[in-house]
């Protein structure tokens, strides 16, 4: 439990994150609604480390924004709200 806790679930936003084939950057490969970046106009570490993106400051900081059931769950700290790709196609929030 521990070990899961440490992890924090899905990466997507901090360990996990998607260049397309035009170079658009993602914070997955399941978030394509919103490009973050594009590695043609911006280098990658600069799209990656960008303070002021709010999507890429959601999900590292996933459990401060998740809502609805997720937030009273027993085990937000072990998934972290894990996969929000999947609560957005589902709520339509993030």
């Amino acid at each position: 439990m521990q070990l899961l806790v440490m992890n924090g679930g899905n990466s997507s936003g901090h360990g996990i994150g998607c260049v397309s084939w035009d170079g658009s950057v993602y914070p997955d490969q399941f978030l394509r609604e919103t490009p973050i970046g594009n590695v043609r106009e911006t280098p990658f570490s600069a799209i990656w480390s960008d303070p002021s993106d709010s999507l890429l400051a959601a999900l590292r900081d996933k459990p401060a924004h998740v809502t609805g059931k997720c937030r009273d769950c027993r085990f937000l700290a072990v998934c972290g709200g894990n996969f929000r790709a999947r609560a957005l196609a589902a709520t339509g929030q993030f």
